[in-house]
Protein backbone atom coordinates (compact mmCIF):
# COMPACT_ATOMS: atom_id res chain seq x y z
CA UNK A 1 0.00 0.00 0.00
CA UNK A 2 1.47 3.56 -1.06
CA UNK A 3 1.11 6.00 1.63
CA UNK A 4 2.13 10.07 0.33
CA UNK A 5 2.51 12.70 2.83
CA UNK A 6 1.21 16.32 2.01
CA UNK A 7 3.30 19.29 3.13
CA UNK A 8 1.81 22.78 2.20
CA UNK A 9 3.09 25.74 4.37
CA UNK A 10 3.04 28.68 1.71
CA UNK A 11 0.76 30.27 3.70
CA UNK A 12 -0.55 31.40 7.99
CA UNK A 13 -2.10 28.28 7.55
CA UNK A 14 0.84 25.26 8.22
CA UNK A 15 -1.11 22.25 6.83
CA UNK A 16 -0.26 18.08 6.89
CA UNK A 17 -2.25 15.39 5.23
CA UNK A 18 -1.30 11.58 4.90
CA UNK A 19 -3.34 9.94 2.05
CA UNK A 20 -3.40 6.49 -0.26
CA UNK A 21 -4.68 5.93 -3.57
CA UNK A 22 -6.08 9.46 -3.81
CA UNK A 23 -7.96 9.49 -0.66
CA UNK A 24 -7.45 11.06 2.79
CA UNK A 25 -6.33 9.10 5.97
CA UNK A 26 -6.02 11.95 8.46
CA UNK A 27 -4.85 15.16 8.11
CA UNK A 28 -3.91 18.57 10.25
CA UNK A 29 -5.00 22.40 9.31
CA UNK A 30 -3.49 25.17 11.90
CA UNK A 31 -3.21 29.13 11.09
CA UNK A 32 -0.65 30.96 13.06
CA UNK A 33 0.11 34.60 12.32
CA UNK A 34 3.54 34.02 14.13
CA UNK A 35 4.69 30.97 11.34
CA UNK A 36 5.00 28.57 13.79
CA UNK A 37 5.57 26.09 10.93
CA UNK A 38 8.53 24.83 12.17
CA UNK A 39 7.14 23.39 15.21
CA UNK A 40 3.87 22.79 14.14
CA UNK A 41 5.41 20.90 10.89
CA UNK A 42 7.29 18.59 12.48
CA UNK A 43 4.61 17.75 15.62
CA UNK A 44 1.88 17.05 13.62
CA UNK A 45 3.39 14.52 11.04
CA UNK A 46 4.98 12.50 13.84
CA UNK A 47 1.43 12.86 15.19
CA UNK A 48 -0.22 11.64 12.18
CA UNK A 49 2.16 8.76 11.48
CA UNK A 50 1.76 7.44 15.05
CA UNK A 51 -1.47 7.60 15.12
CA UNK A 52 -1.26 4.99 11.96
CA UNK A 53 1.53 2.74 13.27
CA UNK A 54 3.67 3.84 10.04
CA UNK A 55 7.55 5.41 10.33
CA UNK A 56 8.62 7.92 7.84
CA UNK A 57 10.27 5.06 6.23
CA UNK A 58 6.55 3.48 4.90
CA UNK A 59 5.95 6.39 3.33
CA UNK A 60 6.34 5.97 -0.56
CA UNK A 61 6.01 9.83 -1.28
CA UNK A 62 6.84 13.29 0.14
CA UNK A 63 4.49 16.22 -1.43
CA UNK A 64 5.85 19.56 -0.87
CA UNK A 65 3.35 23.13 -1.94
CA UNK A 66 6.39 24.74 -4.13
CA UNK A 67 4.83 27.99 -3.42
CA UNK A 68 4.71 31.13 -4.39
CA UNK A 69 3.75 32.20 -1.23
CA UNK A 70 5.76 33.26 2.44
CA UNK A 71 9.72 32.53 2.05
CA UNK A 72 9.74 32.23 5.45
CA UNK A 73 6.88 29.04 5.03
CA UNK A 74 8.36 28.16 1.86
CA UNK A 75 11.85 27.01 3.46
CA UNK A 76 10.43 25.40 6.52
CA UNK A 77 8.41 23.37 4.93
CA UNK A 78 11.39 22.41 2.34
CA UNK A 79 13.83 21.74 4.50
CA UNK A 80 11.56 19.45 6.16
CA UNK A 81 10.36 17.53 3.34
CA UNK A 82 13.98 17.10 2.28
CA UNK A 83 15.03 16.06 5.44
CA UNK A 84 12.39 13.50 5.33
CA UNK A 85 13.32 12.01 1.87
CA UNK A 86 16.66 12.32 1.47
CA UNK A 87 18.11 9.78 4.03
CA UNK A 88 15.50 7.53 3.52
CA UNK A 89 14.82 7.44 -0.39
CA UNK A 90 11.44 8.22 -0.77
CA UNK A 91 9.95 10.11 -3.58
CA UNK A 92 9.64 13.69 -3.50
CA UNK A 93 6.53 15.18 -5.09
CA UNK A 94 6.54 19.32 -6.20
CA UNK A 95 3.16 20.84 -6.41
CA UNK A 96 2.25 25.16 -7.25
CA UNK A 97 0.66 26.65 -4.59
CA UNK A 98 -1.58 28.57 -7.19
CA UNK A 99 -2.49 24.73 -8.74
CA UNK A 100 -3.71 23.30 -5.38
CA UNK A 101 -5.35 26.61 -4.65
CA UNK A 102 -7.09 26.04 -8.09
CA UNK A 103 -8.08 22.63 -7.38
CA UNK A 104 -10.43 23.07 -4.23
CA UNK A 105 -12.70 24.64 -6.89
CA UNK A 106 -11.83 21.95 -9.91
CA UNK A 107 -15.53 20.50 -8.84
CA UNK A 108 -17.42 24.32 -11.09
CA UNK A 109 -16.32 23.06 -14.44
CA UNK A 110 -14.58 26.44 -15.49
CA UNK A 111 -10.82 28.27 -16.34
CA UNK A 112 -9.58 29.04 -12.98
CA UNK A 113 -7.98 32.12 -12.40
CA UNK A 114 -5.43 31.42 -8.45
CA UNK A 115 -5.17 34.72 -6.77
CA UNK A 116 -2.31 34.27 -3.57
CA UNK A 117 -1.70 37.88 -2.04
CA UNK A 118 1.47 39.28 -1.56
CA UNK A 119 1.96 42.51 -0.23
CA UNK A 120 -0.60 45.65 -1.07
CA UNK A 121 -2.43 45.22 -4.20
CA UNK A 122 -0.04 42.83 -5.18
CA UNK A 123 -0.96 39.00 -5.97
CA UNK A 124 0.66 35.83 -6.96
CA UNK A 125 -1.21 34.85 -9.74
CA UNK A 126 -1.75 31.91 -12.40
CA UNK A 127 -4.68 30.93 -14.87
CA UNK A 128 -5.58 27.10 -15.33
CA UNK A 129 -8.09 25.22 -17.57
CA UNK A 130 -10.73 23.50 -15.95
CA UNK A 131 -8.93 20.58 -15.65
CA UNK A 132 -5.93 22.45 -14.39
CA UNK A 133 -3.76 22.44 -17.17
CA UNK A 134 -1.68 25.63 -16.54
CA UNK A 135 -2.82 28.69 -19.04
CA UNK A 136 -0.76 31.54 -17.37
CA UNK A 137 2.37 30.87 -15.79
CA UNK A 138 2.66 32.31 -12.15
CA UNK A 139 3.44 35.62 -11.77
CA UNK A 140 3.12 38.78 -9.56
CA UNK A 141 0.76 41.16 -10.80
CA UNK A 142 -0.56 44.90 -9.38
CA UNK A 143 -4.62 43.98 -9.86
CA UNK A 144 -6.95 46.43 -11.02
CA UNK A 145 -10.00 46.59 -12.65
CA UNK A 146 -8.24 46.85 -16.16
CA UNK A 147 -5.99 43.73 -15.50
CA UNK A 148 -8.48 41.61 -14.56
CA UNK A 149 -10.74 42.96 -17.55
CA UNK A 150 -7.79 41.50 -19.79
CA UNK A 151 -7.67 38.42 -18.52
CA UNK A 152 -11.41 37.31 -17.54
CA UNK A 153 -13.99 35.56 -19.70
CA UNK A 154 -16.90 34.03 -19.64
CA UNK A 155 -15.66 30.48 -18.74
CA UNK A 156 -13.67 31.80 -15.50
CA UNK A 157 -13.84 31.97 -12.25
CA UNK A 158 -11.38 33.51 -9.23
CA UNK A 159 -10.06 31.69 -6.07
CA UNK A 160 -7.91 33.62 -3.73
CA UNK A 161 -6.56 32.36 -0.56
CA UNK A 162 -8.43 34.45 2.29
CA UNK A 163 -12.29 36.68 2.62
CA UNK A 164 -9.97 39.97 2.31
CA UNK A 165 -9.19 39.27 -0.95
CA UNK A 166 -12.46 37.69 -1.78
CA UNK A 167 -13.86 41.19 -0.71
CA UNK A 168 -11.05 43.10 -2.59
CA UNK A 169 -11.63 41.17 -5.72
CA UNK A 170 -15.21 40.52 -5.68
CA UNK A 171 -15.67 45.06 -6.15
CA UNK A 172 -13.00 44.79 -8.91
CA UNK A 173 -14.67 42.43 -10.73
CA UNK A 174 -18.25 43.14 -9.51
CA UNK A 175 -20.96 40.31 -10.29
CA UNK A 176 -19.46 39.37 -13.62
CA UNK A 177 -17.27 36.00 -12.01
CA UNK A 178 -17.66 33.98 -9.34
CA UNK A 179 -15.24 34.61 -6.77
CA UNK A 180 -14.24 31.75 -4.28
CA UNK A 181 -12.12 32.41 -0.81
CA UNK A 182 -10.14 29.05 -0.07
CA UNK A 183 -7.43 28.43 3.02
CA UNK A 184 -4.47 26.75 0.81
CA UNK A 185 -4.75 23.11 2.40
CA UNK A 186 -2.74 20.03 1.63
CA UNK A 187 -6.56 18.08 1.52
CA UNK A 188 -6.41 20.06 -2.26
CA UNK A 189 -2.70 18.41 -3.28
CA UNK A 190 -4.22 14.92 -2.64
CA UNK A 191 -5.49 13.94 -6.35
CA UNK A 192 -2.24 16.19 -7.59
CA UNK A 193 0.11 14.31 -5.64
CA UNK A 194 -1.29 10.97 -6.55
CA UNK A 195 -1.60 11.97 -10.46
CA UNK A 196 2.08 12.68 -10.22
CA UNK A 197 2.94 9.74 -8.15
CA UNK A 198 1.48 7.16 -10.58
CA UNK A 199 3.03 8.95 -13.63
CA UNK A 200 6.25 8.78 -11.54
CA UNK A 201 6.92 12.53 -12.28
CA UNK A 202 9.09 13.33 -9.23
CA UNK A 203 11.46 15.96 -8.23
CA UNK A 204 15.39 15.90 -7.82
CA UNK A 205 15.59 16.31 -4.12
CA UNK A 206 19.73 18.22 -4.66
CA UNK A 207 18.07 20.63 -6.59
CA UNK A 208 14.53 21.43 -6.11
CA UNK A 209 13.63 25.14 -5.17
CA UNK A 210 10.52 27.23 -3.85
CA UNK A 211 9.07 28.97 -6.50
CA UNK A 212 9.58 32.40 -5.57
CA UNK A 213 8.21 34.28 -8.08
CA UNK A 214 9.88 37.66 -7.34
CA UNK A 215 13.48 38.08 -4.66
CA UNK A 216 13.05 37.60 -1.04
CA UNK A 217 12.97 41.30 0.59
CA UNK A 218 16.18 42.56 2.14
CA UNK A 219 15.51 44.86 5.09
Amino acid sequence: MSFILNLETSSKNCSVCLSSKGKLIQSFDSEDDSYRHSELLTSSIQDILNENNLGVKDLSAVSIGIGPGSFTGLRIGFSVAKGLCYPHNINLIGISSLKIIANSVIKENKNIISLIKDKGEHYYISKYSSDLIEIMQPKIQLIDSDYMSSILDKESIIVVNSNESKEFISQIVKEKTKVFSRTISSIDMISLSDKSFEEKKFEDIAYIEPMYVKKPYVS
